[in-house]
């Protein structure tokens, strides 16, 4: 093929309608082309002539497929800048422009006499999947060393939603687990589990024990971070219970944050399995210095435990000097009537109260929404471009991170806080329609920065609700069902969460076909959530000016009251 041939729509069709190559399946060649960075010829199917097979199916690739890619774009002019054989500013050229170059290649393969045309396969036609691929990546992945590409290409949501079910066990079991196991050893259990699936993970070289284990190291990490989320919320009270409970999950935006900067010093997701999961041993060492759930150890009557934990923490924080004397004999009443009073009703009977059902309600469905589309436009960045991957994972995380801290503004700092967390989802929702008005002309680097901001702005506004949600559920209800309620709540959503990488899988239909659907969700959460209403989680106290005092009635004068009154 002459360097300087210069290809243009029609005459691409034009060729292929001369050659009798249907233009409907080329143009979906070019969409999906060499995208995957897994080969380094371009994909597309022809009919081989066989003796034996003159019906089969082959890829001219050693990377094959039964079935050609369903993700169409149209076709962009080869231009004097982007020629075939043109090397130059690489870096800066558009996806559509690769595209075109990859199907220069094609054409070149296309006139080889020993390949013959694509014919789309009749009734009679006998298809045989791939047997045998040939990677050519830089980076091992997951991809690349199980083959899953072409028709396993599903397989890759499958052993993502093999994690997530693994975290919905996990944190079922850990809260059995923790009736009879304190929170600490309920941790310390799952470290050293973690690491012993965490690395098996990533020895593995059968597909099926990758996705087994991937799903036991699911369940050991959620019992560390479910009995860190208990302890956390029993050392603490009042505005810093609530503080602490919010920003929790920010160790997971900042996990996000982190990732790609570990992944760059590793050439194999293997490598990278391993690297995430010995560090979990610095964790161990720093056990001895986390404390027990003082709450849970007045429960079984261990008295002696819990006394030296909260005279530790007085310790730490300098207020030794408030510690009563009589600690240890209010401990023990406090341990007696915590024995006495009733078990906290199941899951099941948070619906008795009639004026909560709307509530739980809306907070059941609104947690199903965000739960799902949290994770799922995470995954969804991927088609964006794995170019700049790296970055929008960066930048995912520090959405992620704003998105909570104004959720944690709201329930400080305001009375309506469902209703403007549930608006500020309802723009990010309309926001992700906006990637749809991109014009085709915006390619390479403008159009990711555009798609990259019309998806994170939901992305920020989900975060928000989210710490609404983890925060405020439980003030739905009364006291002796919060916890049915936060159980109910998230063993539901994370039900729905095993769904969220199959969305992401409908990219094949179009690059923005996922994120419509996940800003369509956002779109109906945000006005779900509005609707909930519940009090304020803290009470704001207003000064008010004070009322002045008549000392005498013979001096006829006036002092200010010393002691400020307060209106509640």
């Amino acid at each position: 093929m002459d360097q300087e041939t210069s290809f243009t729509s029609t005459a691409v069709k034009e060729f292929l309608e001369e050659n009798n190559v249907q233009y409907h399946y080329i143009s979906q060649i070019l969409a999906h082309g060499i995208s995957d960075a897994t080969t380094g010829r371009p994909t597309f199917l022809t009919q081989q002539v066989n003796d034996r097979h003159p019906e089969r199916l082959q890829h001219s690739n050693t990377a094959t497929s039964t079935t050609p890619p369903t993700d169409v774009v149209p076709l962009i002019p080869l231009t004097q800048q982007n020629r075939a054989g043109s090397s130059n500013d690489d870096n800066d050229s558009s996806d559509g422009s690769r595209n075109l170059l990859h199907f220069v290649i094609f054409l070149q393969y296309f006139r080889d006499p020993d390949v013959k045309p694509w014919i789309q396969p009749t009734n009679n036609s006998k298809v045989v999947p791939c047997e045998s691929f040939e990677h050519q990546s830089e980076y091992n992945s997951i991809i690349t060393e199980f083959d899953l590409v072409c028709s396993r290409d599903i397989l890759v949501a499958s052993t993502q939603s093999c994690h997530l079910f693994g975290v919905l066990l996990g944190g079922i079991i850990a809260t059995k687990l923790i009736e009879t196991i304190s929170p600490r050893n309920t941790m310390l259990l799952g470290m050293y589990t973690q690491i012993l699936c965490g690395c098996i993970t990533g020895l593995v070289d059968v597909f099926e024990l990758h996705m087994i284990f991937r799903c036991l190291s699911a369940i050991c990490c959620c019992l560390m971070y479910t009995a860190g989320g208990i302890i956390m919320a029993d050392i603490t009270a009042g505005k810093y219970k609530t503080s602490a409970i919010a920003l929790f999950e920010q160790f997971w935006s900042v996990g996000v944050i982190l990732l790609p900067a570990v992944a760059s010093f590793w050439s194999s997701w293997s490598h990278l399995y391993l690297a995430i999961s010995l560090p979990t041993f610095l964790l161990i060492i720093l056990h001895r210095w986390i404390p027990d759930s003082p709450k849970w150890l007045l429960q079984q009557g261990r008295i002696k435990e819990a006394q030296y934990f909260l005279e530790e923490a007085a310790k730490i924080n300098g207020t030794t000097k408030y510690i009563p004397s009589d600690l240890s004999s209010q401990l023990n009443e406090i341990s007696a009537k915590m024995k006495s009073e009733p078990d906290p009703d199941p899951w099941w009977k948070i619906w008795q109260e009639k004026n909560a059902r709307r509530n739980l309600i809306c907070a059941h469905l609104a947690w199903s929404i965000f739960i799902p589309v949290y994770y799922g436009m995470l995954l969804n960045i991927r088609a964006f471009g794995t170019e700049h991957l790296r970055i929008n994972t960066v930048i995912a995380g520090a959405s992620e991170i704003t998105g909570t801290f104004i959720g944690c503004y709201l329930i400080m700092r305001t009375k309506k806080k469902w209703f403007l967390a549930g608006l500020f989802n309802i723009v990010g929702g309309l926001v992700t329609y906006c990637g749809w008005l991109i014009p085709p002309e915006v390619t390479g680097n403008r159009r990711t920065a555009l798609l990259m901001l019309s998806a994170m702005v939901a992305k920020c506004s989900i975060s928000c609700c989210l710490t609404l949600l983890t925060v405020s559920t439980t003030e739905l209800v009364s006291e002796n069902k919060k916890k049915g309620a936060a159980y109910s709540t998230i063993v539901w959503a994370r039900i729905w969460l095993l769904g969220a990488p199959f969305v992401g899988a409908t990219v094949i239909f179009g690059q923005l076909v996922p994120q419509t659907a996940f800003g369509s969700l956002t779109l109906i959460g945000g006005i779900i959530a509005g609707s909930i209403n519940s009090p304020r989680t803290h009470i704001s106290t207003k000064r008010i000016a004070a009322m002045p005092e008549i000392v005498t009635p013979n001096e006829w004068q006036t002092k200010p009251v010393q002691n400020s009154l307060y209106k509640y």
